[in-house]
């Protein structure tokens, strides 16, 4: 998992990254800890469209294609394979290109000749899953795709005859709902700071490192705010700028917006733009089964920004 890929760095037991379009000195939680990590590695390659935080931290950078002009396969949270083509042309390598002949001149050759060829020995080392994904059935399904595992056809649903668990069955727990954390003190208002939540707006995706490119979205979201209750407004001037803190960190100054759509106690704002630094308020507390962070609750103080 990243998290333990950036301790690793951190500790100097990896010592050598290759980022593929992935602004890990942006997105990720713990932003002190993550350009740590970074500036520890001995070697830092990236592959990527456009400069990004990440390519500063970069030895060697490799300018590749965007989804839009190469062809392959993309598999999504819902399972769902799509087979893609390119809707424009590029001269710029493909990811496994540059790969394939980075092993070339350190003296391997993998074979590979095409995507396609790529494609066929991932189906050979998970057959389970993507064993009769041909190219010629991916694209005879185009327009719905074909949900893993796919062999004759694809599974419209994972767990029809039996669950992910020992004995194959389902097991239900009861748990009598009790207020607690979070809840409880925006319910008995009984705490001392705001609860930060953080997400996205439609103009932008994830590092808004694409969409920023584009003058017209990036015209119309060119920084992130913050949104106050209007239950928690007295006080707060919307003309001046404030500092998020946690205890983790901070962010840099940011205009504030008074809203009736937040709750009372909570405080919401986007990370698209990295000058924000918000995801330098989040720590290492994660879900215990795939490590995402706590993007969605954190504790922090809303202080005016000096100046």
């Amino acid at each position: 998992m990243t998290p333990q890929l950036v301790d690793e760095m951190l500790e100097g037991r990896l010592k050598m990254l290759w980022n593929m379009s992935e602004d890990l000195a942006h997105i990720h939680p713990n932003q002190n800890k993550v350009h740590k990590a970074l500036a520890n590695l001995e070697l830092c390659i990236v592959s990527d469209l456009f400069p990004n935080e990440t390519t500063a931290f970069a030895d060697i950078i490799f300018g590749v294609k965007s989804a839009y002009e190469k062809e392959g396969v993309y598999v999504n949270a819902e399972r769902r394979l799509h087979f893609s083509q390119p809707i424009i042309g590029s001269e710029l390598p493909d990811d496994w290109e540059v790969i394939n002949e980075v092993a070339k001149r350190m003296g391997t050759d993998f074979g590979f000749e095409t995507q396609e060829d790529v494609w066929n020995e991932t189906r050979k080392k998970a057959p389970n899953r993507f064993g009769g994904a041909s190219y010629e059935k991916l694209k005879a399904n185009r327009r719905d795709g074909l949900q893993w595992p796919v062999q004759e056809t694809g599974t419209v649903r994972l767990h029809e005859k039996e669950f992910r668990t020992k004995d194959g069955l389902g097991h239900f727990n009861y748990f009598q709902y009790e207020l607690r954390g979070q809840v409880q003190e925006l319910i008995h208002d009984i705490r001392s700071e705001f609860y930060l939540s953080t997400g996205r707006v439609i103009d932008h995706y994830n590092n808004a490192r694409q969409t920023s490119e584009c003058s017209k979205l990036d015209k119309r979201h060119e920084e992130d705010i913050i949104l106050v209750s209007a239950e928690d407004a007295e006080g707060f001037d919307p003309e001046s700028r404030y500092i998020l803190k946690s205890e983790y960190g901070e962010s840099k100054p940011l205009k504030i917006k008074i809203t009736k759509n937040m709750k009372k106690g909570c405080l919401f704002t986007t990370f698209h733009h990295s000058k924000s630094h918000i995801n330098f308020l989040f720590g290492d507390e994660a879900d215990s089964f795939v490590m995402t962070a706590r993007f969605k609750s954190v504790k922090v103080k809303l202080e005016p920004a000096e100046g």
